[in-house]
């Protein structure tokens, strides 16, 4: 009885990513005609990322937000997705475009995660680092320009060895990457510290091989076995941890509701300044009741006086 309901269960999530490619295809047209549209608004995407959901808002160091109300522009594509019926839809594609700035040479940045399988049975989102061309200020104080190298390194070792990720963990680029994350505190780093975000070790064809697995069980040609859906730690040279997080709430929060949080911004402000102007009212009001009542006790006092 348990294998038929987690078969079910497993149906059932199948037909929620087939809704999901559906939907991404049908709204793709219409959120590229919305961001047309956003073009003529400068401070919309500053104004949505003030009022971001707490998974990225959290994240934004004081030290960020100058940089963060440059932002000009933000895409989310699915690109895996083929049609209807093919192609994984939580794989995700993010574009953010800033204005000329002081803090970095680029126009766009990219980062792309892929939605990976383990043989293990747990999923989880896996990234590549992605560079950023500081002026001055590296914001992520060294830590994004060195999980670069060790990621360089993995990729020369690895097609020296035949393998995909090496194994580099005695390296230099290693240890002082993870002595550095070790001393850094999560908390602290900088929401750019997110591009060098990388995830699990996950390879396409680990995956692939994962996913053909899960749906012979599903149509009962081979025997069930309970996925096992509890990713382990990250590793400890991950200089994000918050990463998945963060790219799931662009994606599928912040990003489809961008309109929502500017319209509530806006709504807000608006509030403050009509009870800011209700405010000054009164407190005219009520200067001018005093002025006037010192009016009035004035000359009495003069009469009295001359009297």
């Amino acid at each position: 009885m348990y294998y038929t309901l987690a078969r079910i269960e497993e149906q059932l999530a199948d037909i929620e990513l087939e809704s999901l490619r559906k939907s991404y295809i049908a709204t793709r047209p219409k959120f590229l005609e919305r961001a047309s549209a956003i073009d003529a608004i400068s401070d919309f995407w500053s104004t949505v990322i003030d009022e971001a959901p707490a998974e990225i808002n959290q994240r934004i160091q004081p030290r960020d937000v100058p940089v963060m109300n440059c932002l000009a522009g933000i895409d989310v594509e699915r690109f895996e997705v083929q049609d209807e019926a093919r192609g994984e839809p939580r794989s995700v594609k993010l574009t953010f475009t800033f204005k000329p700035n002081a803090w970095f040479a680029d126009n766009k940045i990219e980062k792309t995660f892929y939605w990976r399988m383990s043989k293990h049975g747990w999923s989880s989102l896996v990234s590549e680092p992605v560079g950023i061309q500081w002026k001055d200020r590296d914001l992520t104080e060294g830590l994004l320009d060195m999980a670069i190298g060790l990621w360089k390194m993995e990729q020369e070792n690895g097609q020296n060895n035949g393998q995909g990720r090496a194994d580099v963990r005695t390296s230099d680029e290693h240890m002082k990457l993870m002595e550095k994350v070790g001393r850094t505190p999560q908390d602290a780093i900088s929401i750019f510290g997110f591009f060098g975000f990388r995830g699990h070790h996950v390879t396409g064809a680990e995956s692939a091989e994962a996913l053909e697995r899960r749906k012979r069980m599903i149509e009962g040609v081979e025997e069930w076995e309970e996925l096992n859906s509890d990713s382990p730690p990250l590793p400890d040279t991950e200089v994000y941890p918050h990463g998945e997080e963060v790219a799931v709430a662009f994606s599928e929060d912040l990003y489809p509701g961008a309109t929502h949080y500017f319209t509530a911004a806006k709504e807000r402000d608006a509030k403050i300044s009509d009870e800011e102007v209700v405010s000054d009212s009164k407190s005219s009001d009520e200067s001018d009741d005093v002025h006037d009542g010192e009016q009035e006790i004035r000359p009495t006092k003069k009469l009295k006086i001359s009297s």
